[in-house]
């Protein structure tokens, strides 16, 4: 297998009052999501929660500059990038600026003259007769080039997200989210998010806001496209956004969108669909020709017009690609021929390579050999050759050029991507230096390519359920990273090569008896023998709900497999399923239109059926019945059903289902006695319950006294209050129960809640402290932690015997061989009970107090 090394993260017991699944909170901690108010708002994205463009440093005096000039008619320019972010940030001011009543014009520089400002558009936006320029990603650093234009009697509002390294520029206004003085709490915001900050404040001016968002496709396309981090306002832009993507107010977009996608009218866009396949569109533009053809498609309002030029857009796409792959096989061949795998850093300099896409090409070796590499191209007629660096995790590319500063004509980044330009004579001395360089500042375990695991997840996770839950937290990319599971001890099979060249593997995957199928493993044909030749591995993948034939698909994307080194721990499995959070949802399909919701569930062998009006209709899919099916055997679990929503597709209906823990109780017993064994056997099944659980029903029931009861948290009192509320409630009476905390479903199914004294209940049980004295004359239940007396109540104290060889555990239990806990199936529990005095040590959560 390749050379990689897994990294499990520590992953924490998380409780949270929200009713999210355990593995979800797992996955929003790993993101640094911890508490309960971030929680919340990360899964409930709003378009309100964007801050203030007011917050940002110079944002005011920025929009009475540009709406002076819209009052006295002055000549506005836009300044922007020849990337993705430029185009986009250049194209959304120039619509957003027309909409307000301003004809603006934009200047964007062919990647020949460089990134940035130059004195030379600054001369010929002079001449066209310029007087305001706004800078779009770019500016921060143009020190020199914006006192040039000031000496000409320009104006420069900047807005920019690059660093500040030397202090703000000279300008009329400086917006940038990474200025310290800023009020605004997040700094990594795009180049477009920057200029859509900037368009907020314009349009909020103007009482326009509400026409704002139509912008938020263009800016999610940029945004994308940069790569900044996906959270706060970077995350609100992009989801809705991408939302829009298939209904774009923009008609170039729009074209494009269907052009590209046959699916496009109901097609959910992901950051894959613009990262990789929209984005490169307009990219290719700026690396091949001129960056401005792709504005024009944004702000084109003729269907003929946008037609050439989206051919055009894809013809160069196309070129770029041929051009990225022909230079990919030349440096790979390089590579081998020459075992320059062999160095430290892969080097590799040629004429003919085309600058606009080393980069990328330089992406795609490192990603194949894990090892820092740059790729240069020679130009001989200039005597020069420029380069394009990404470096590993454990690498600072840029330190490393900081050393041989004198090789360069220039050269600039950050650790991990740099770019320079060196004299041809200079090529050699510094691959040699680079190298050693390398030897002694990148440790051997560095060069081990990190494979950072989310969580482990049960096969049965790998459903409808599980991965619906996940699409809360889109969308994914920089900053927000797709998940990565692993699935440990699987049995393989079914491996076949796959695509065109033969360079991807797909094969099926099954554990616990659940099997799936067409696993697809890309570029990994170099290993494509180990894995045929295998019966049982770990893991790493992704995971992606497709549909087929109006049926969905639940597909895991393989990142890395190894061979078993995880030994199985059965209570990490147990813990998983005990923790489940009801409910969870399932599709069926079928033909039959479905006239009402009287559904039922049957369950036989390991199967769980769907019956409308006793009749059959469906079987739950695998996952979900192998779910239903544990809990029911493990946990004496019972489960109710309902549909959600019925949507018609071609082929069938897609019913979506909900399903939840069933909570009702019934009993048909006449007598008292028997009717109690009933709300025991439904509680506790066939557990008893523990001593003080009986002296309160005893006190409660029998000896019929107001009962104050003083018992610690773990004891059981819930059980109490569900027999009481059981009871009335077959006695069609109801019982309030009085408390600050937030009762079990469970027990809400039992009894009514409230946070003081309502009249109207025939008993009353009380969780915290209120005028007792209005308890008197009625049937009431106090308990209480804490040691208290109240008049005309019958006290009972609890008292219990911790058995010597039991240890207290709450972390790391799962780690331990002897140990007990409500996780553990019914069965197992009940054995250990039975022989709790054979044990030396048993490792025990304070669940074993409900039992002593």
């Amino acid at each position: 297998m390749r050379n990689t090394r897994w990294i499990y993260k520590n992953i924490p017991n998380l409780l949270s009052n929200l009713n999210i699944d355990r593995d979800i909170l797992n996955l929003l901690y790993n993101r640094d999501i911890r508490d309960e108010e971030k929680i919340y708002k990360f899964i409930n994205t709003s378009l309100d929660n964007i801050h203030s463009p007011l917050l940002l440093k110079d944002m005011d005096i920025a929009i009475e500059r540009i709406l002076q000039a819209k009052k006295n008619k002055e000549e506005v320019w836009i300044y922007g990038d020849y990337d993705v972010d430029g185009i986009t940030s250049t194209s959304l001011c120039y619509l957003a600026l027309s909409e307000i009543g301003i004809t603006p014009r934009y200047y964007i520089p062919l990647r020949d003259e460089g990134y940035g400002l130059n004195k030379e558009a600054m001369d010929y936006i002079k001449s066209q007769g310029g007087k305001v320029i706004i800078t779009v990603d770019c500016g921060i650093s143009a020190h020199p080039e914006i006192e040039y234009a000031n000496s000409l009697g320009l104006e420069i509002i900047v807005t920019d997200h690059h660093e500040i390294n030397n202090g703000n520029p000279p300008a009329y206004a400086v917006i940038n989210p990474k200025r310290e003085d800023n009020q605004f709490p997040f700094k990594y915001m795009a180049g477009v998010g920057t200029a859509f900050m900037l368009i907020y404040a314009l349009f909020d001016r103007l009482e326009k806001k509400e026409e704002l968002y139509k912008y938020l496709d263009i800016v999610a396309i940029g945004t994308v496209a940069d790569i900044v981090p996906l959270l706060e306002e970077n995350r609100i832009f992009t989801k809705f956004g991408m939302e829009q993507l298939n209904k774009s107010h923009w008609l170039g977009i729009s074209m494009l969108i269907k052009k590209i996608f046959e699916d496009y009218k109901t097609k959910k866009f992901n950051t894959y669909d613009i990262g990789f396949i929209i984005a490169p569109i307009f990219n290719a533009a700026g690396r091949l020709e001129d960056a401005k053809r792709a504005v024009e498609l944004f702000i084109e309002k003729d269907h003929r017009v946008c037609s050439e030029i989206i051919n055009e857009l894809l013809n160069n796409n196309a070129e770029r690609k041929e051009i990225q792959e022909m230079i990919l096989e030349r440096a790979l061949f390089k590579i081998e021929n020459e075992k320059l795998f062999e160095d430290s850093v892969l080097v590799v300099a040629e004429e003919g390579f085309h600058h606009g896409v080393i980069g990328i090409v330089a992406s795609k070796i490192l990603d194949r050999y894990y090892k820092p590499t740059i790729i240069m191209e020679i130009k001989p007629d200039e005597g020069i050759a420029t380069a394009s660096c990404r470096s590993i995790e454990g690498f600072n590319m840029i330190e490393a050029l900081n050393t041989m500063k004198e090789l360069f004509v220039k050269y600039g980044g950050h650790a991990g991507a740099a770019g320079f330009s060196i004299n041809i004579e200079n090529i050699d001395e510094f691959s040699k230096r680079i190298n050693e360089y390398a030897k002694e500042n990148i440790p051997e375990s560095s060069l081990i390519k990190p494979v950072k695991l989310d969580i482990t997840i049960p096969a049965y996770k790998i459903s409808y359920d599980f991965i619906d839950k996940i699409s809360l937290l889109e969308p994914f990319g920089f900053g927000n990273p797709s998940p990565l599971f692993a699935l440990n001890n699987c049995e393989i099979s079914g491996v076949r090569p796959i695509g065109k060249e033969k360079n991807h593997t797909m094969f099926n995957v099954r554990k616990d008896n659940l099997e799936i199928r067409n696993c697809v493993w890309f570029s990994s044909d170099d290993v494509f023998n180990e894995i045929a030749s295998i019966s049982h591995a770990d893991i790493a993948f992704k995971l992606k709900l497709e549909t087929f034939k109006d049926r969905y698909m639940y597909k895991m994307y393989v990142e890395d497999m190894q061979l078993p080194r995880k030994e199985e721990n059965i209570y990490e499995r147990y813990n998983s399923l005990y923790n489940t959070v009801f409910p969870i949802e399932t599709v069926i399909y079928t033909r039959k239109k479905l006239e009402n919701s009287d559904l039922k569930l049957v369950y036989h062998g390991y199967e769980v059926d769907v019956t409308l009006n006793r009749n059959y209709l469906t079987t739950l899919d695998n996952q979900t019945a192998y779910l239903l099916l544990e809990m029911r055997k493990n946990y004496g679990y019972n489960f109710k059903v309902s549909i959600k929503d019925i949507i018609l597709k071609e082929e069938n209906y897609n019913v979506h289902l909900v399903i939840d823990r069933d909570y009702e109780f019934v009993s048909y017993s006449l007598k008292q006695g028997e009717l109690f064994r009933d709300i025991k056997n439904f509680l506790l099944g066939d557990f008893n319950y523990n001593s003080v659980q009986k002296n309160i029903l005893i006190s409660v029931f029998k000896e019929k006294k107001n009962t104050l009861a003083i018992i610690e948290k773990g004891r059981g009192i819930n059980t109490v209050i569900q027999t009481i509320g059981l009871y009335y409630k077959s006695l069609e009476e109801k019982v309030l129960l009085i408390t600050d905390e937030v009762p079990s479903k469970k027990t809400l199914s039992c009894v009514d809640i409230a946070d003081d004294f309502q009249e109207g209940y025939s008993f009353y049980i009380v969780g915290k402290k209120i005028d007792f004295s209005i308890l008197k004359n009625k049937k009431s239940l106090i308990f209480s932690s804490e040691n208290i007396e109240v008049e005309g109540f019958s006290k009972i104290e609890d008292s219990y015997t911790i058995p010597e060889n039991i240890i207290f555990m709450e972390e790391g239990l799962i780690s331990k061989k002897n140990i007990f806990s409500n996780i553990l199936p019914i069965t197992t529990r009940k054995n250990i009970l039975a022989s709790l005095n054979k044990y030396s040590v048993l490792y025990c959560s304070k669940d074993i107090l409900l039992y002593l």
